[in-house]
């Protein structure tokens, strides 16, 4: 379970961290890219979460520590997009 959380926060927390990392003045990529890798890596939070969940059922719920870590850009981009489409 240990290894379980561990992976789940650091999973949850480069979602977080990357896009400011790979889209500050040191990279020249863009945001594009980073915004897909932090999709990708949330994805992959989400699967760890509903394996965790599957296996350890309400001992699970620890695993949700992440949640605001993953969750933060594909909500700020969801919340972007719909402003946007409204507008």
């Amino acid at each position: 379970m240990r290894l379980l959380l561990a992976s789940s926060l650091a999973i949850a927390i480069a979602s977080l961290v990357y896009p400011s990392f790979l889209g500050s003045s040191f990279f020249d990529a863009g945001m594009d890219p980073a915004v897909y890798v932090s999709l990708f890596l949330a994805s992959c939070w989400l699967v760890l979460f509903a394996l965790g969940l599957f296996k350890f059922r309400s001992r699970g719920l620890w695993l949700l520590i992440g949640l605001p870590f993953a969750a933060y850009w594909p909500l700020a981009l969801f919340v972007l997009a719909s402003h946007l489409h409204t507008s």
